[in-house]
């Protein structure tokens, strides 16, 4: 299954998504293939920073620009992600798609942008889009904001989309794991954040394999952090400890495809 990954907005989250359920069905044991559209190839950084660090499984991502990117045959699932930079490449990923996911933030404009994103999608699929599916993405946390359920009713209203009630809440811990080139399901196993992830990939893919997951997890503590790290990953949620490894320099030359020229 191809996926798309995309909104006419920046900022939503987009590189993180789709980096997080790259890894996601990874370690559900699945052939997956990410291809990074965006000229800011925020996503290959990101696999090339966790390939640095030798975590497993190391994510491949192929970059650059249609009709360059190559596609393996043996995929099982194709995630891509796209920006609005290159807009070429992001018209022909929605051509090849099964599906479209759309994080949308809880801002009046996200909203706007939405609207007009389902209008684009239809203009430039000749009137019959591939499945797009939405969900809420950076959500308040405090219960006393309503920006987060006044945007979600906004969506289920919109024509052309369907949106799921997982929501990815706003946490610092995407943005620290990301950085990292580690899925937040790695960084933290037993927080808020994973569970809110799980929840999300499951509603996408189906339910997976959690014992194979928490193996995965019991491996990466045992060998990406020295004992002290080791007790505060295997305490409490509110606990965990941020494993603050910093790298030097990035290998992206080394497994991300020459972007096309202009």
């Amino acid at each position: 299954m191809i996926t798309v990954i995309a909104n006419l907005k920046g900022g939503t989250g987009k590189s993180t998504v789709t980096f997080n359920l790259a890894i996601w069905l990874q370690s559900m044991g699945r052939r997956v293939t990410a291809i990074d559209l965006d000229p800011q190839q925020t996503l290959a950084d990101a696999a090339a920073l966790r390939i640095e660090e030798g975590v497993a499984p190391a994510l491949l991502v192929e970059a650059g620009a249609f009709p360059d990117v190559d596609f393996p045959g043996d995929a099982e699932e194709i995630i891509i992600d796209v920006g609005t930079a290159d807009l070429e490449s992001f018209k022909q990923a929605i051509m090849i798609a099964d599906r479209i996911l759309v994080p949308v933030t809880p801002s009046q404009a996200d909203i706007w942008s939405t609207q007009r994103f389902v209008e684009f999608l239809s203009r430039n699929t000749h009137g019959n889009p591939p499945e797009s599916i939405t969900f809420i993405n950076r959500a308040d946390t405090s219960r006393t904001i309503h920006a987060t359920d006044e945007a979600a009713a906004a969506l289920d209203a919109l024509p052309g989309l369907r949106l799921i009630p997982q929501r990815l809440s706003n946490r610092s811990v995407f943005r620290d794991s990301f950085s990292e080139g580690l899925a937040v399901f790695e960084l933290e196993p037993r927080s808020i954040a994973t569970r809110e992830f799980t929840e999300l990939a499951e509603a996408l893919y189906g339910p997976g394999n959690r014992s194979l997951l928490a193996r995965v997890q019991k491996q990466k503590i045992s060998t990406l952090v020295d004992p002290a790290q080791r007790l505060a990953l295997a305490a409490p949620a509110e606990k965990l400890a941020v494993h603050g490894r910093v790298s030097s320099e990035r290998l992206t030359a080394a497994i991300v495809a020459p972007a096309a020229e202009a």
